[in-house]
């Protein structure tokens, strides 16, 4: 058991936003981030957020709270008002779909410095970002990255 909390505090989550939810989640207004499928996570996992075109970056970190898995119109009900979105989009993300899973978080905090894109590539070069979600080891992705010079980094 000691072994798979060390495994799993070694991970980050790495998840697609657009940037318009981004903003809204630095404002503190949208503090659920949904999805249709469950993360692998728990309570105390760092999320990095990957702010998509046409920023193109990393431009935050969040720490999972919980995941919440309920039906739509639940979701809706209960957590409208920290979702970010309007009843309308909410209902076209889940149309046609019996459960909505929500990623609560906390300590929403943009990056001093995005990581651009084409940084990435210089050391991932096959590297896309996720669809859902993508699971990275914390350790070996902070020795990959402590090597990038400052014009390789975002303003």
């Amino acid at each position: 058991m000691h072994l798979q909390q060390e495994e799993k505090m070694d991970k980050l989550i790495l998840i697609s936003v657009k940037e318009k939810y981004v903003q809204q989640m630095l404002e503190g207004k949208k503090t659920i981030e949904l999805r249709k499928a469950k993360p692998k996570a728990a309570q105390g996992d760092t999320i990095i957020i990957y702010t998509t075109q046409p920023r193109k970056a990393i431009t935050a970190i969040a720490l999972v709270e919980n995941i919440i898995v309920t039906t739509p119109s639940e979701m809706w009900a209960k957590h409208a008002w920290q979702l970010g979105v309007t009843r309308e989009e909410f209902d076209q993300y889940y149309h046609n779909h019996q459960r909505a899973i929500g990623i609560r978080m906390t300590a929403i905090t943009p990056l001093n410095a995005e990581i651009l894109l084409s940084a990435i590539k210089l050391i991932h070069p096959n590297f896309a970002p996720p669809q859902t979600f993508k699971y990275l080891n914390k350790f070996s992705t902070l020795r990959e990255f402590k090597n990038l010079t400052p014009s390789m980094i975002g303003d």
